[in-house]
């Protein structure tokens, strides 16, 4: 995983809440309703921007002091992304990959981390791509637990 910070510039929106823009890259802003949940918003569409732009190849500027206009407020965010974060492809909730498996969402969690299947989590929820959940039917496996290797 790579490490980043960059400066967002967020601006209080007059029916509430804020936007949030950050101006080192092109095109990635955010909302929220809150200050926090604005900082966390734009967050995740920094490691969006950042890990699309690493999986195109493109080149990541660096870090840089912005102007902050009169009335908006800066906020310095480190984010850590690489392009695995970026899932390409048709995808679905861990409950319909769990009903498609024979298992439950918490194992499809489990196998998310794991790296057996591929997907993202937004929030509460975590969402699973239909190519790793073919590719895992395919897969011959045995019920149960997996056994600890036998030391000799």
């Amino acid at each position: 995983m790579a490490k980043f910070i960059f400066e967002a510039i967020l601006t209080p929106e007059e029916e509430g809440g804020y936007s949030a823009t950050v101006p080192a890259l092109p095109g990635c802003f955010s909302d929220g309703e809150t200050y926090r949940e604005t900082i966390f918003m734009i967050a995740d569409a920094m490691k969006t921007w950042i890990a699309s732009a690493l999986h195109h190849g493109e080149v990541i500027s660096p870090y840089r002091r912005e102007k902050v206009p009169e009335g908006c407020e800066r906020a310095v965010i480190f984010v850590e992304t690489d392009e695995t974060y970026v899932v390409e492809g048709p995808f679905m909730s861990a409950a319909a990959a769990a009903r498609e498996l024979g298992v439950s969402a918490g194992r499809i969690t489990r196998m998310l981390d794991s790296g057996i299947l591929d997907g993202y989590r937004s929030g509460r929820r975590t969402f699973i791509t239909q190519e790793s959940v073919s590719r895992r039917k395919q897969q011959p496996h045995r019920p149960g637990r997996p056994r600890k290797a036998l030391e000799a």
